[in-house]
């Protein structure tokens, strides 16, 4: 039972690892100017996507950048100074689709990390990071990038890594550190 665990850590490791490196490191600096010019960012994700881009939000917020989930409460108003960070491994999410075109009404900025770089919301959008992993539900052994991971595991794995990633390059293109992070965090926990 112990090897089967290990080999499929082994797989996961092997096939993220072939994932990030496939990355584009101009698409994600652009990203990276854009959020760190933003005046506020708004991020939106379905699913399991949503829940990797509520985290990243978190950490925005602990590097003082002002952000915020859309369809949460406290969510403000997007305009023309913001940034609306997407996620969507297809690129043709019906509800997500939607929210950018509100976002473009409201000349908002519009960033997709997808792995349909060819859809209705990169096609929309003013910055598009590429992830090469399987986009479909139905099978994910199809694609650039094939997985032998369910599903869009691997598109959400390697979202997590990557936006883990920007974290520690805005860190050090701001001067800030752990502990300055820290100083942002909840302490109401």
């Amino acid at each position: 039972m112990n090897d089967l665990f290990s080999q499929s850590c082994s797989l996961i490791l092997e096939e993220l690892r072939e994932s990030v490196s496939r990355i584009s490191g101009e698409q994600v600096f652009q990203l990276l100017d854009a959020i760190r010019t933003a005046g506020k960012i708004l991020v939106v994700g379905a699913g399991r996507m949503g829940i990797v881009l509520s985290a990243f939000c978190m950490r925005l917020n602990h590097l003082g950048f002002p952000s915020f989930i859309v369809g949460s409460t406290n969510c403000p108003p997007v305009g023309e100074r913001d940034l609306l960070l997407v996620a969507s491994s297809s690129g043709e999410t019906p509800t997500i689709r939607e929210i950018v075109l509100k976002a473009r009404e409201h000349r908002a900025q519009i960033a997709v990390i997808t792995a349909a770089p060819g859809s209705t919301i990169a096609a929309m959008a003013t910055f598009v990071v590429h992830v090469q992993a399987p986009s479909s539900i139905a099978d994910a052994s199809q694609g650039p990038l094939p997985s032998r991971q369910p599903m869009k595991t691997l598109f959400e794995q390697t979202l997590f890594l990557s936006l883990e990633a920007m974290v520690l390059t805005l860190m050090q293109q701001t001067g800030q550190t752990a502990s300055s992070l820290a100083r942002r965090h909840a302490n109401l926990e």
